[in-house]
């Protein structure tokens, strides 16, 4: 694995950082800056190695070096969001690494390791890229704010553990939020873990050190006891549930904030009553939404997806437990762009198959296909 040793592009600085690079003070180059972020002025950004549509979703792959003599790439979604007072709008979601070391064995992109960490500018750069992106061929929503794309929410849930990369993180959260870049306010970032509790305890004193009390996280949980989780993720074998409650409660959340707790139902495996019964029970003590994700198919993956009566089902038994719960739409399914489902098979280094779970079975998962941007 390659780390991004180089340094930082101006791409990936804030404002005081672009000034002290040239030596000179932040008011000298307050307009330069602006013109930078804004509008990519004096710099090339790259062209996308591939771009591919279904209907409003655009997955997007940015060149990210190589490995092993072959080319390594980001990926990022664009996903289309509508509300009920007729305002559209998109998410973007972007990667923090090529690959994860995490090893979930639901998701695509932890089948492939870890294979290098994107530095500051690579993750900002998938910001620029996506403007870019919505001001050429590609059909956009009616634009919401922030320069006129339509780009209002960023999630950390590409490719990659957030906190696995935590300076490059950190370090293009600022740059995102630089009031004289981007101007991307924190309330409308998330990040998310599968629980990294070393990382959410060097968050909390970032949190402390430079107030930063509307940033949003997200917990990857999709277990509710810790025999299965440990076999879905193997993270909870070193940060069990019961330390992960502990450091969402001593977290400094701010006043009347709530946490994302996703949970990926996958059939026959954790989507029994008994397990959404546990689920409540694991995030009553916690200010939080669970969202329900039905398992999105992969190449050659050894998990189905649930019915929609069980989906229904399920979030019907944890509202009744007084659980506020939602279940998320499943965009971009057809070219591998839903949760779960970014990476690149020909970098792979994992194998494709699953340990046995409880309750679970060997199912062959289905293979989708993808459309080429404009098809």
């Amino acid at each position: 694995m390659s780390r991004h040793t180089s340094p930082p592009g101006p791409l990936g600085l804030t404002l005081a950082e672009y000034a002290a690079a040239r030596r000179t003070h932040p008011q000298a180059v307050r307009s330069d800056y602006t013109r930078l972020m804004r509008a990519a002025d004096g710099v090339t950004l790259p062209a996308p190695t591939r771009c591919e549509r279904d209907g409003e979703v655009v997955k997007f792959c940015l060149p990210a070096g190589t490995h092993a003599g072959r080319p390594l790439e980001s990926e990022s979604v664009l996903i289309p969001m509508h509300s009920y007072r007729s305002t559209d709008w998109y998410t973007l979601c972007v990667s923090s690494q090529v690959g994860c070391r995490m090893g979930c064995t639901f998701c695509e992109t932890g089948r492939m390791g870890l294979l290098r960490n994107l530095s500051a500018e690579e993750i900002v750069r998938q910001r620029l890229v996506a403007r870019q992106l919505l001001s050429g061929p590609i059909p956009t929503a009616r634009p919401f704010r922030y320069f006129g794309d339509a780009v209002q929410n960023i999630v950390f849930m590409g490719m990659g553990e957030p906190f696995d990369n935590f300076d490059n993180v950190i370090q293009a959260i600022r740059v995102l939020n630089e009031p004289r870049g981007l101007d991307f306010p924190l309330t409308q970032i998330t990040i998310s873990t599968v629980g990294r509790i070393d990382g959410l305890r060097r968050l909390a004193a970032l949190r402390r050190d430079r107030d930063w009390p509307n940033l949003r996280l997200a917990i990857s949980l999709n277990a509710p006891n810790d025999a299965l989780r440990e076999a879905l993720m193997p993270i909870n074998k070193g940060m069990p549930l019961a330390d992960l409650q502990r450091a969402l409660r001593e977290y400094p959340l701010a006043r009347k904030g709530r946490y994302l707790i996703e949970y990926v139902l996958i059939k026959d495996v954790n989507d029994a009553p008994e397990h959404a019964d546990a689920v409540a029970a694991w995030c009553r003590p916690l200010p939080c939404i669970v969202n329900l994700i039905p398992y999105n198919p992969q190449r050659d993956a050894a998990y189905e997806t649930p019915s929609d009566a069980n989906v229904l089902r399920f979030l019907r038994r944890l509202r009744a437990q007084g659980v506020f719960v939602k279940r998320r739409i499943s965009y971009g399914r057809d070219l591998m762009g839903a949760c779960g489902q970014l990476g690149n098979p020909e970098v792979r280094r994992r194998p494709a198959s699953a340990p046995p779970l409880p309750h679970s079975a060997g199912w062959p998962g289905s293979i989708t296909s993808s459309r080429p941007l404009g098809s």
